[in-house]
């Protein structure tokens, strides 16, 4: 259930197709962001890295309400610093990006393109650097408690009738470490939502969890993807890198083994990988991901 009463953490902005504008052509939005985005991450100041990543926020929160950026596919964006989550059954594009900070500390953004019958919307979400609470990581969230993420696949998913898509995302999180985040979005009311019930831990576990965070050691990339052949979500095993740091999150690396989520009805259970559990050569994720 989505919790009541927490500060906002983020900042969530709508536009509405309703607000006659001028649109950027894709290509032109395209170039346009191209000519700075390098600064988010290069530059030497964090109020440059801040004000670069803004400005790209609000291109992209207006131009991509143009019906022609829909089927533009953003190839050197993607390519770059701004991987773009997309998905041929999806209604849905998310387009995520990140400053680098003093500190090694990392500040997401992402842009929720979300297509309608007669309209696009889009919504800006802003990952402001505050820890939530403890417990929050296991509960539904809504977007102004965003757990910023560069998300590099997005997967459509039924649930009973609800629309719902999983977003498998990388976060360079600070000195200490990395996370991968396997997390789902929906909407209410025309409102993102994050965290829906569908992750179990084994076939013996009768609650599923919102989403699942991954931390580990932050000189490795651990691998978590979705692999349509065999319809799983591949994740590798983690294990401390010296035994006498059993129990520190920040040690962990991936083992070279793997398990899957595999879905079963309405949920998504966690298994060994076997050979009756196929998945393709793990992919190398350096274009996607901004370190």
């Amino acid at each position: 259930m989505i919790r009541i009463g927490l500060p906002f953490l983020l900042i969530l902005f709508q536009f509405n197709y309703a607000f006659a504008q001028e649109y950027l052509t894709p290509v032109e939005l395209e170039k346009k962001i191209l000519t700075v985005n390098f600064l988010a991450v290069s530059d030497t100041t964090d109020e440059v890295k801040i004000n670069t990543c803004d400005s790209i926020q609000t291109w992209l929160l207006q131009n991509l309400q143009n019906p022609e950026s829909w089927d533009y596919p953003f190839d050197s964006l993607h390519l770059t610093t701004i991987p773009v989550a997309k998905h041929p059954k999806s209604k849905v594009r998310i387009f995520s990006y990140n400053a680098v900070l003093k500190g090694g500390i990392f500040r997401h953004y992402a842009i929720i393109q979300h297509r309608q019958k007669k309209y696009i919307q889009t919504y800006a979400l802003l990952d402001t650097l505050q820890e939530l609470h403890k417990d929050a990581f296991m509960e539904g969230l809504n977007a102004n408690e965003w757990i910023g993420a560069l998300y590099y696949q997005i997967i459509p998913f039924k649930h009973s009738r609800k629309q719902v898509y999983i977003l498998m995302g990388f976060d360079g999180y600070n000195t200490k470490g990395n996370r991968s985040i396997l997390d789902v979005l929906y909407f209410e009311d025309e409102l993102p939502m994050f965290g829906y019930e569908l992750f179990r831990s084994s076939e013996y576990d009768p609650t599923p969890e919102p989403r699942e965070i991954f931390q580990y050691d932050e000189s490795v990339v651990m691998s978590l993807r979705y692999e349509q052949q065999g319809n799983t979500i591949v994740m590798e095993d983690l294990v401390p890198k010296r035994p006498e740091l059993e129990g520190d999150p920040w040690s962990l690396i991936p083992s070279g083994y793997y398990s899957a989520y595999v879905r079963d009805g309405k949920t998504w259970v966690k298994k060994s990988l076997t050979d009756k559990l196929p998945f393709a050569e793990p992919k190398q994720l350096e274009n996607q991901i901004n370190r």
